[in-house]
């Protein structure tokens, strides 16, 4: 059973919760027991007898309560990583029993309701795609995935790579819930790495004379020199220099401080990011990869001339010299006035982007590839109905069998057949049959093929097409315009597409809805005439079924869901059928909710 591998997982860490746990327990109390035997000791050689045994033993036990606090954090760790890997299984769980919606990273920031498709397929937001598959925690990768399932750019080949990788993948689940809780870790704290990146792109120096830069270098080993000669022969003539050279120094700091504060304070910010990285770096350098994508991946971060790793792990030392600015301010001042350490922590980082800086936007990126493709192979991991599409290079061609929508609970998910040779569909059928949700699990099952991810199908087969939807619109009373106008607007994109580019699907779900059944009639046929004219193929949906005569159209078909009534009720099998649609059932529906019907 597919839910089995998360299950014994669950079961491993809450044995290691509850081992972790009592060793943390039984470490505490034996720290609090070496404390006392401290203070004691302590008391007693200074109150009672002063014995260099007792000195020793004192010594000893504050050794060993020190190694007692070092390896009491590790135990947290371990306990802290137990506990977070209990709670990634039971997400996947979630997904499995259909109780993902309270997930609560849905990619809200990545909603454009002018996307081609994107609020009609339910890709991103609320109920979306990437609420349901997204184990990524960076920023970059986060966008990263939301980008290629908005828009994939992807050529045939490297669809191929992406399917082989993600593949390799779902067989290291040990692997990605590892990476999944590094950056998982200081999730809330992580930010966008944008500014770091400009910063390590940008040429730009404080000071580009060299002998100034110099000077300033010398400057803090000349006073420490001087001031050392100074107290060591006690030179008291001269002890003024001292306060001298502090205050010149300082004023020297402070001239610079608006600039050099606007360029370390934005770098000094990514503490959080920069260890997440490291964590990630260190799994990722470790793993074995057999997949030629990944491997490129490995090789962008670990190349032997610019390894990311070192990298990072420099940068990551600058900033905590940076930060003791946030630490503690008077050891921060004392700090600038003795040592100029805000010009160094600047001549730090210039000389690091001097040596990385270029590379730094390449291995963000890297790291959020991974775990774009590490989300993208959860389908395999949660659904044993999933496989990877062929790619079709001429045939204008949809093909699917066992095709169902991956946000449907397995329990509730109805499989259909689908075979869109170069043709387009006019699916008929009666309120709640499932016509939208099959528009639906057509696009969402493409966008994922795209992103070379897995589909819910058992064997599927298409072309690389750019999606266009008309489902979810809406009229803009800000902007005054209808609803009728704005499916209008939609529409007129979609043939425009169609005109610049043969390669489109569209799905329309209930075209010109928003007018009288005769505009509405009027519309669509000429819609679905200037579509069939340019080529493309698609599926809208209807309940006029005098639209079904346009299959006089060698390249028009009709389909249809129907329904059933027994004892009074209402059955959908939601099995798409050829033909139109020869039931209604508004009048039933209207009856169950106690409408009477007062014409017939």
């Amino acid at each position: 059973m597919i839910k089995d591998k998360f299950m014994i997982r669950i079961q491993e860490q809450n044995e290691n919760v509850k081992k972790y746990s009592n060793i943390s327990s039984l470490i505490s109390t034996v720290r609090f027991i070496i404390f006392l035997g401290i203070i004691a000791i302590t008391y007693g050689i200074t109150k009672i007898n002063y014995k260099s045994i007792y000195v020793a033993i004192d010594f000893v036990f504050a050794m060993i309560f020190v190694a007692l606090i070092v390896y009491h954090n590790i135990i947290k760790e371990k306990l802290n990583f137990a506990k977070e890997i209990i709670n990634i299984n039971n997400k996947y769980l979630a997904r499995i029993n259909g109780d993902w919606l309270d997930f609560r990273d849905v990619g809200e920031e990545f909603i454009n309701k002018k996307h081609r498709y994107s609020l009609d397929l339910d890709i991103v937001g609320k109920k979306s795609l990437f609420q349901f598959i997204n184990i990524a925690n960076t920023w970059n990768g986060r966008r990263i995935l939301a980008e290629t399932l908005l828009e994939a750019k992807y050529d045939k080949d490297e669809i191929y790579l992406r399917q082989e990788a993600i593949k390799e993948l779902s067989n290291k689940l040990d692997f990605c819930q590892e990476l999944e809780y590094l950056g998982g870790k200081h999730k809330k704290q992580l930010q966008d790495p944008e500014k770091l990146i400009e910063y390590a792109e940008n040429k730009e120096v404080l000071i580009k004379s060299q002998r100034i830069r110099a000077l300033i270098h010398f400057l803090p080993v000349f006073f420490i020199l001087l001031s050392g000669i100074i107290i060591i022969f006690k030179i008291k003539k001269i002890y003024i220099l001292i306060p001298f050279l502090i205050l010149f120094q300082f004023l020297l700091w402070m001239i610079r401080f608006s600039k050099i504060n606007g360029i370390i304070r934005p770098v000094g910010g990514f503490r959080y990011n920069l260890e997440t990285y490291v964590n990630i770096l260190k799994l990722l350098e470790k793993e074995k990869f057999e997949s030629e994508k990944l491997n490129d991946i490995k090789e962008i971060l670990f190349n032997e001339k610019y390894s990311s790793i070192l990298a990072i792990k420099e940068l990551d030392k600058i900033t905590e010299k940076i930060n003791l600015r946030y630490n503690n301010a008077l050891i921060y001042l004392v700090f600038n006035g003795l040592f100029l350490w805000d010009y160094e922590c600047v001549f730090l980082l210039e000389n690091w982007k001097n040596k990385y800086g270029v590379k730094v936007k390449m291995w963000v990126e890297a790291i959020g590839e991974i775990e774009a493709l590490m989300s993208l192979s959860v389908l395999m991991q949660i659904d044993e109905g999933v496989s990877f599409p062929t790619i079709e290079n001429s045939r204008l061609r949809v093909m699917a069998e066992k095709l169902g929508h991956p946000l449907i609970s397995s329990s509730d998910r109805i499989l259909n057949n689908i075979e869109m040779d170069n043709s387009i569909f006019i699916i008929t059928g009666s309120n709640m049959s499932g016509k939208t949700t099959f528009l639906r699990t057509i696009g969402i099952n493409l966008a994922l093929a795209y992103s070379g991810g897995p589909v819910h199908a058992t064997k599927m087969s298409c072309p690389i097409l750019d999606i266009y939807t008309s489902m979810r619109i809406t009229d803009d009373l800000k902007n005054g315009i209808s609803t009728f106008y704005a499916e209008l607007l939609r529409i007129k994109e979609i043939i425009d597409a169609a005109n610049e580019n043969k390669k489109i699907v569209f799905l329309i779900d209930e075209i010109f809805r928003g007018t009288n059944s005769e505009d509405r009639i009027l519309g669509a046929k000429n819609v679905l005439g200037n579509l069939n004219k340019l080529g493309v193929i698609g599926a809208i949906t209807t309940h006029d079924l005098e639209l079904c005569i346009l299959d006089k159209y060698n390249r028009i078909k009709n389909y249809h869901f129907s329904e059933q009534y027994k004892d009074n009720k209402i059955y959908f099998d939601y099995k798409i059928k050829l033909g139109k649609s020869t039931s209604t059932n508004a009048k039933y529906l209207m009856k169950s909710v106690g409408i009477e019907i007062l014409e017939d």
